[in-house]
């Protein structure tokens, strides 16, 4: 694999220090991947299509695509050894090949691939509009890109708590579905649909401690952490409670 910048080492090291708890705690992520699946189920796939998975995680997507794919010749990838070594271990594939790659760094032949997929990974990506040209690249004529990310509308209810202290959530901004609709050449049929995703804890700190159980609390690295005091009265906020809203764009992309 080509050297990671500091932003994917960091994101390879702690979602592979997840990898065990990941696959039953991450529901969203489950979820997220099987409503992706059904998407991808109902398109007219080449026969034996070549499948590329970035970001496997713990094999979410492709346990929910293989029942409709049984002919499919998979590569599962993703920036994290435990992760691929994980997945590998479930799904018992003599057929499919695995490899530790960065979704944005793929050394993978032009025109090679029929179907490139990922679920709830290019939320991550550091240049998502030359990522999505250069995997359109990578799909053959005909070849499908379906994906699943996180959108601008992620998480109001906790990035208005930082606002109302004067602060700014750490969170990473995402793209909307329009900018996401937008990095798309015009000579191709694009699909996107959106969906509102809520999840319920008992108080802030019980969100926090999931999200670190997945490895999913990466900050943006250009913003000052929170004061102890800020932190504080942001927890306070939420001692009765907190739902939290995933905004959730399915994106299917054909190739002509």
């Amino acid at each position: 694999m080509t050297r990671l910048t500091s932003l994917k080492g960091t994101l390879a090291t702690t979602f592979g220090a997840a990898a065990d708890a990941y696959h039953s705690a991450a529901d969203v992520q489950r979820e997220v991947a099987s409503r992706l699946a059904r998407r991808i189920s109902g398109l007219p796939l080449a026969p034996q299509p070549r499948v590329l998975e970035i970001g496997c995680g713990t094999g979410f997507l492709h346990q929910a695509l293989a029942p409709d794919l049984t002919d499919g010749r998979w590569l599962l990838t993703d920036l994290s050894e435990p992760m691929v070594r994980h997945t590998r271990a479930g799904l018992k594939r003599e057929d499919a090949g695995f490899a530790v790659m960065d979704g944005e760094r793929l050394a993978i032949a032009p025109g090679s691939m029929d179907l490139i997929c990922a679920s709830l990974v290019f939320q991550w990506f550091e240049d998502l509009p030359g990522s999505l040209r250069g995997l359109i690249d990578l799909l053959a004529p005909g070849g499908v890109l379906a994906f699943s990310t996180l959108t601008a509308e992620s998480f109001p209810e906790w990035r208005n708590a930082h606002l109302k202290l004067g602060t700014a959530s750490a969170m990473r901004n995402y793209p909307s579905a329009k900018d996401i609709a937008h990095m798309m050449p015009r000579d191709l049929r694009v699909e996107i649909e959106t969906e509102s995703v809520p999840r319920s804890y008992r108080n802030a700190t019980a969100f926090l401690t999931h999200w670190k159980q997945i490895g999913t609390h990466v900050p943006d690295a250009s913003r000052p952490p929170l004061t102890p005091g800020t932190m504080r009265k942001l927890l306070r906020q939420f001692e009765r409670g907190i739902t939290v809203t995933y905004d959730v764009a399915y994106a299917v992309i054909v190739k002509p």
